[in-house]
């Protein structure tokens, strides 16, 4: 499983239907609180992570996943070039950043290298 969390919807369903055409069962969320919420439920192996929520900011969510579980690998999103935070969010055990829009081949061995192929 993995969680999707951004506040476009559009961006979900993309990536969403990107990574259930690779054979990944997946779940979306909103907002911040919304995605902390469904992190505890339902345990993904992977979170992909906008930086820039409406509620929370992504780096304060990224902060409470990894109070759950440190080891879990979260891509971070985003569609600024915020160095700043791009930083501060590797400083706090992102696994990597992906920047909209999409370079999905980018996307792919971001995930493959986080959690492994798919069998």
């Amino acid at each position: 499983m993995i969680l999707i969390v951004d506040d476009q919807q559009d961006i979900c369903d993309v990536l969403m239907l990107f990574l259930q055409r690779e054979g990944y069962s997946t779940e979306i969320a909103n907002t911040g609180n919304v995605a902390i919420d469904k992190f505890k439920k339902i345990k993904p192996e992977l979170v992909f992570l906008d930086i820039r929520l409406p509620d929370i900011n992504g780096i304060d969510v990224l902060k409470s996943i990894k109070e759950v579980n440190k080891d879990i690998p979260v891509i971070m999103i985003t569609a600024f070039r915020d160095a700043e935070k791009v930083v501060e969010a590797f400083r706090l055990g992102a696994y990597d950043c992906i920047f909209k829009p999409f370079d999905f081949k980018y996307v792919k061995t971001a995930m493959i290298s986080s959690i492994g192929k798919k069998k």
